[in-house]
């Protein structure tokens, strides 16, 4: 059983006493506590495990302090108010038992906290994540650079130029012709000897 369990059975049972004892007059040592503010403590007991059993933060904190009156205050000023002439030892116990309640209380508030917390963070983290895109090709390591075929040139260029006419002067003669009979034309004319004979 949590220790938060344990104070308000405590309590619970302090106070059951109390208004049983009020019923009956108390005994030699001091009155006991007035009915109507055990009665109101047990109130008080009830909203404090309501907000708890709420499961939040916020809640937990209302308990302590905040704008919704706090338990805590509400349970101090019952215990303030009561007659002087309760049984001290009664008013002494049901004080520290509040006190370790309000302890604990807060030990608690401040571990939903906590978690409350770090939901929010891994929820923020998720939607960054989400959010991101995805790059589209995962990188290796390896740098790939794009290959371009180049249009292939089918006129040759290291041909050697063609010889030169001459710019006209010559004739139109044709190169290497060492008179033997061809003509300046190039052809051989119809009927020509060329066996010499």
């Amino acid at each position: 059983m949590s220790p938060l369990k344990r104070i308000f059975q405590v309590l619970l049972i302090a106070l059951g006493v109390a208004v049983a004892l009020a019923g009956c007059g108390g005994d030699d040592k001091g009155k006991p506590i007035p009915a109507a503010t055990a009665t109101a403590l047990d109130n008080e007991l009830t909203g404090v495990q309501n907000r708890l059993d709420n499961g939040t933060a916020g809640a937990c904190k209302d308990i302590l302090g905040g704008s919704r009156g706090p338990n805590r205050d509400r349970v101090n000023e019952l215990i303030d108010s009561m007659p002087d002439d309760v049984d001290s030892d009664v008013r002494s116990a049901l004080e520290d038992s509040f006190d370790n309640l309000w302890d604990l209380v807060q030990q608690e508030c401040d571990d939903r906290q906590a978690k409350e917390d770090e939901a929010k963070q891994q929820n923020q983290q998720q939607q960054q994540q989400q959010q991101e895109p995805e790059p589209a090709e995962t990188d290796t390591g390896e740098q790939t650079t794009p290959t371009t075929t180049e249009p292939t040139n089918t006129t040759p260029t290291d041909e050697a130029p063609l010889p030169n006419d001459g710019g006209g002067d010559s004739g139109g003669g044709v190169p290497g012709n060492n008179g033997n009979g061809l003509g300046s034309g190039g052809g051989v004319s119809p009927g020509a000897d060329l066996g010499g004979g």
